[in-house]
């Protein structure tokens, strides 16, 4: 039995789904550059990299702690060899930074140091509140404290 092979002369590349392709990878690449320069617009300021780099506290630092359930407390740190940091709630926060920016002026760097569990908004609304002040240096960090316990902020 022989078989008769016919050639093909009519093999042809289809290039019609390539084109298509290659215009929907123009299309992608083209939205994600313009949304990549909507990106590069938003202001951030970095900290330097030597404010790591000190070995001991600074006691110009006014340290506030904040409580999960967003209640203020005033951080007074001990005299002794482990300066232990002891906490007193604030009842009024806006006075206290008033009279703080009249005797200290708002150039005084102030510390908050947030329970991990404290909501995001409220630690917003207490930036506000210090941006409102004129208190620029605020400086945040989380804590892994005791919910509602004040004395583990």
């Amino acid at each position: 039995m022989i078989l008769s092979r016919k050639r093909e002369s009519n093999a042809e590349v289809p290039l019609s789904p390539l084109i298509d392709c290659v215009f929907l990878l123009l299309i992608f690449f083209l939205v994600t550059t313009m949304l990549k320069k909507t990106e590069k617009q938003i202001p951030i300021q970095l900290p330097s990299p030597d404010l790591a780099l000190a070995m001991t506290s600074d006691d110009e630092v006014t340290t506030l702690g904040v409580d999960r359930d967003g209640g203020v407390y005033l951080g007074k740190r001990g005299t002794d060899s482990a300066q232990m940091i002891t906490y007193s709630p604030l009842p009024d926060l806006a006075g206290y930074l008033q009279t703080l920016a009249a005797t200290e002026g708002p150039a005084t760097p102030i510390q908050l140091a947030v329970d991990r569990l404290t909501e995001t908004q409220v630690v917003v609304n207490l930036l506000d509140t210090f941006q409102v002040q004129g208190f620029q240096h605020v400086f945040v960090r989380i804590r892994a404290g005791a919910p509602g316990d004040p004395s583990q902020l």
